[in-house]
């Protein structure tokens, strides 16, 4: 090795590659580029390392003057399905059948050393890590057939991970979903309770308008009976007051009216909405259920039975609520014009 990566850090990154074929030749992302083994004339050539998780392509060759140039080209593939490329050039040089090669810049190492030998088409090297490293003579055919057999297991990891992933998103749909209606049911079981009390009120509302309408046709009554005595005037005046403060409590009872219709538009039918759109995905579920598991169906199976029980009721709340406040409405319009025609009537009598 150089002397600008120690012995443990070599190690370490030997660590990443799993050994290769024969458990010897660790195939390793960062090192497993080195090889060449001094195998006098004949060390020429291309050699491969592989094993289930790398290949590693060498070719080198020798000059006259025993020197040694070439190139490493190493594929990894990673624990997430990812092929990691990685290829530099090397030297060395070769003495009888002792091989040493040299590199930098490859796999996160600055430069790295290798040497072993050559013994007819096994080239062994040996750098800082205890295991050798072993390479035997390939063609370029053998190299691809490698390459494309490490592709076929990088799909074979990334379509597993696909499938892993839907799953999850499916199981977290469904979970989302019977989270979302049980929501629901309790935002409608409060709509519920709170429909009951607005529904008590109604009838009340509805003899509030027509005893405010009384009370105006009373004063103004009384106002007739005062008209044309001039000692009766504060006492018209008096009569004359009422009868419009009485209109205006029309007018705020009418208020309240208009914002829990307000309230029912905006908080309450969406609910509705919501509701319906429930329902049909529950009888999606049932007629098909997808990638879900016999334990998600069972669970959205019975989400949906809780939506059916709560959902009965609440149509029927909501429905009540919005007929009870069209009936105070058009009672409204009827009550506040008779009190107009009875205020103008007092109008005309000053």
């Amino acid at each position: 090795m150089s002397q600008t990566k120690s012995a443990p850090h070599i190690m370490f990154v030997m660590s990443r590659c799993k050994r290769f074929l024969s458990g010897v030749l660790p195939a390793c992302g960062a090192f497993a580029v080195v090889l060449m083994a001094g195998c006098h004339s004949n060390i020429s050539g291309s050699y491969l390392a592989s094993d289930n998780s790398a290949v590693v392509w060498l070719q080198v060759v020798r000059t006259p003057d025993s020197h040694l140039t070439g190139q490493i080209a190493t594929n990894v593939l990673k624990p997430d399905g990812t092929i990691e490329q990685n290829s530099v050039s090397i030297t060395g040089a070769v003495d009888g059948e002792n091989v040493t090669i040299q590199g930098s810049r490859f796999f996160g190492l600055e430069s790295f050393v290798l040497s072993g030998t050559l013994s007819g088409k096994v080239l062994t090297l040996t750098g800082a890590q205890s295991i050798p490293l072993t390479f035997t003579r390939s063609t370029p055919a053998e190299f691809q057939a490698k390459v494309a057999a490490l592709n076929a297991r990088s799909q074979s990891i990334t379509q597993a991970k696909a499938v892993a992933q839907a799953q999850q998103r499916t199981f977290q749909a469904q979970a989302n979903f019977v989270s979302q209606v049980d929501q629901l049911i309790r935002r409608m079981a409060k709509f519920d309770s709170q429909a009951d009390v607005h529904l008590g009120r109604f009838p009340g509302a509805e003899k509030g308008y027509e005893g405010i309408t009384a009370r105006v046709g009373e004063c103004v009554a009384r106002e007739r009976r005062l008209a044309g005595n001039p000692n009766a005037e504060v006492a018209r005046g008096q009569l004359s007051v009422a009868a419009n403060q009485a209109s205006i409590r029309t007018d705020q009872m009418h208020y309240q009216g208009e914002s829990l219709q307000s309230s029912l538009e905006t908080n309450v039918k969406p609910m509705a909405d919501q509701a319906t759109a429930f329902e049909q995905q529950c009888r999606a579920v049932s007629q098909n259920s997808g990638h879900l598991t016999p334990a998600e169906v069972q669970n959205v199976n019975a989400a949906c039975g809780r939506l059916d029980s709560a959902v009965g009721p609440f149509r029927q709340k909501f429905s009540a609520i919005s007929d009870g406040l069209a009936h105070l409405e058009r009672v409204y319009q009827e009550e506040h014009g008779k009190q107009q025609q009875l205020l103008q009537t007092a109008q005309r009598l000053e």
